[in-house]
């Protein structure tokens, strides 16, 4: 098995990015009241918003890829014995700092990871390396992420403390930018290697047989430690160690090993963790879940800072001391305790993200559809007020009113022959309740009632005998003429003049025409209408409506008509 950093097994973050594209140019398109414009706009955004996210991810796999591949694939070769899906159950731990060549050069090969002591061991040779290894094993392993980091500190390989205090901080601000990177704090643990003075590792007696393997002596919790009370619970429960677990005769031997355990408890508090946990530097201080210490390491010469502590503290010099065999073994007492990861695999994951981005589109697309219906019921309800408010004498602003009724009723009569669209449904359309009023209001409407076709003036009333000038106060006949014409301002006027039969013939046409004319010049000057809306004709004696041998019929044949007609260009197409 080799593995590889691919979104296939890890977080499909590109799938997703593609699944939250195809939601929005939905919304966009089909449910949000948007005009075009701010349509389109809204999906060319998305569209380079998307296609910048997918070329940042693959360039970043890509990238991680190239950078992990010899980590990896060790990775592939250490574990090719273990069955399918264990590198995800067993712990993973990132090994850095010192002696590392000691803790993984086993069987003669230099290994980069080691399966053994119930974990995968990773070795972490830079401290910088380890936020992009912490990244890549996060992939590896389906998401989740390592269980922990380990420190290994051999104050024997450091020239002075200002060295080691240098390197520790390297370690903890690439621990900081590691869990920065996860998104999650990786759980901490510092192991130090020591040959202790004098002597050699305690034999331990158990059942069946003696054993010289070095032991290990710490403390470690699921939780965060704190450092002044976890050091010295542990100063307490390995001296407390050393005395039950040891049956060697040489009292001496014991108290000396208690009293180098101490001392390098002590040296480890004030020197190690004086820089990993103090919180007066930038990164974040070290996230202490365990500390151990053994009687294993490098040589230790006079030079060494745990030598010149020793011989700080006691006032004696220390004899050298001679390395441990390799390969030193591995600090696994102190990840027993290592707190569990509650942490989904990356497609379960996706897949909860994927459902929180289409309960989010669902709750846009509510609120969008709420938003159209909202348009629609506010546009019905101001086209019923409006045709109701105008009154019948308007005939033209009521015929527009009703036709916007018309074509709001074909609008919701469609919608329920042949379903109601994206934008208007989820439960939020109540537009066939508007149905019926707009029929009511609709069946409500009645046409004017037609214009009379001639209106008649009594001639006498409004001129002198054989006169063609209006006498004073003959206005008021007019009126009534005056609103008709207003009345219907789209029609054309025809102003006709009669006589009766006395008198000459040609002299009577005369006076008709003008009389006619007069009629329509106040008409013109009354109602600001165009001259050009008008005609006039004189009939004279020739079209009488009454007998003219009495009193009365030449009366009645003495008159002014003034007669309403469409304007010939606009019947023009109904003619047609």
């Amino acid at each position: 098995m080799t593995p590889a950093v691919n979104e296939g097994r890890g977080y499909p973050l590109r799938l997703l990015v593609l699944f939250a594209f195809a939601l929005t140019l939905a919304l966009i398109w089909l449910v949000l009241p948007l005009e075009r414009g701010a349509a389109w706009a809204l999906t060319i955004v998305g569209t380079l918003a998307a296609c910048a996210m997918l070329a940042w991810r693959t360039r970043q796999l890509a990238h991680a890829s190239a950078q992990n591949a010899q980590v990896l694939a060790a990775l592939g070769t250490v574990i090719s014995a273990i069955p399918d899906g264990m590198h995800t159950s067993m712990p993973l731990v990132l090994l850095t700092g010192d002696g590392l060549a000691a803790l993984f050069d086993r069987d003669d090969t230099a290994r980069l990871a080691w399966v053994g002591n119930g974990a995968i061991w990773l070795r972490v040779d830079e401290p910088n390396a380890l936020p992009r290894l912490a990244a890549a094993v996060k992939q590896w392993r389906d998401g989740r992420a390592p269980d922990g980091v380990v420190l290994s500190v051999a104050p024997a390989l450091h020239a002075n403390a200002d060295a080691l205090a240098q390197k520790l901080r390297l370690v903890r601000q690439a621990m900081a930018d590691a869990s920065r990177l996860l998104g999650t704090r990786l759980p901490g643990y510092v192991a130090v290697y020591q040959r202790l003075a004098g002597r050699g590792p305690i034999a331990l007696v158990t059942r069946d047989h003696v054993t010289d393997a070095p032991q290990w002596y710490g403390v470690a919790s699921p939780t965060l430690l704190d450092g002044t009370s976890a050091f010295e619970s542990a100063v307490r429960a390995a001296e407390g160690a050393v005395q039950e677990t040891s049956r060697v005769r040489d009292a001496v031997a014991r108290t000396a090993r208690s009293a180098g355990i101490a001392l390098i408890v002590d040296w480890t508090q004030r020197v190690v963790m004086g820089t990993l946990l103090d919180r007066q530097q930038p990164a974040a201080p070290w996230p202490l879940h365990g500390a151990g210490w053994i009687d294993c390491g490098p040589a230790s010469g006079p030079d060494s800072p745990w030598e010149r502590e020793v011989e700080l503290r006691t006032k004696v010099a220390p004899a050298p001391i001679a390395a441990s065999p390799l390969p030193w073994p591995l600090p696994q007492p102190l990840i027993e305790s290592m707190p569990v990861q509650r942490q989904t695999a990356p497609r379960m994951a996706a897949l909860g993200h994927a459902l929180a981005l289409l309960a989010c589109a669902a709750a846009v697309a509510f609120w969008g559809t709420a938003k159209n219906n909202e348009v629609l019921l506010t546009k019905i309800d101001a086209d019923l007020t409006r045709f109701r408010a105008i009154p019948s004498e308007h005939d033209a602003a009521k015929r527009d009113a009703l036709a916007s009724l018309v074509a709001d009723r074909d609008q919701l009569d469609r919608y329920a022959r042949t379903g109601v669209p994206l934008r208007l449904s989820f439960g939020m359309y109540h537009g066939a309740e508007l149905i019926v009023p707009l029929n009511h209001a609709i069946a409500s409407y009645a046409p004017p009632a037609p214009p009379p076709a001639v209106v008649t003036l009594d001639s006498m009333s409004l001129f002198d005998s054989g006169k063609a000038q209006l006498k004073a106060g003959s206005t008021r006949a007019m009126v009534g003429a005056l609103e008709m014409i207003k009345a219907h301002a789209g029609k054309r006027i025809l102003v006709a003049g009669h006589t009766d039969n006395v008198g000459d013939p040609a002299s009577n046409l005369r006076l008709s025409v003008a009389r006619a004319a007069a009629v329509r010049d106040w008409l013109v000057d009354a109602s600001g209408l165009s001259t050009t809306q008008f005609a006039i004709q004189g009939y004279g004696d020739t079209r009488p409506i009454a007998d003219n041998d009495t009193q009365e019929g030449r009366a009645r044949n003495r008159r002014v008509e003034i007669t309403l007609v469409p304007d010939a260009a606009k019947q023009a197409p109904s003619a047609q």
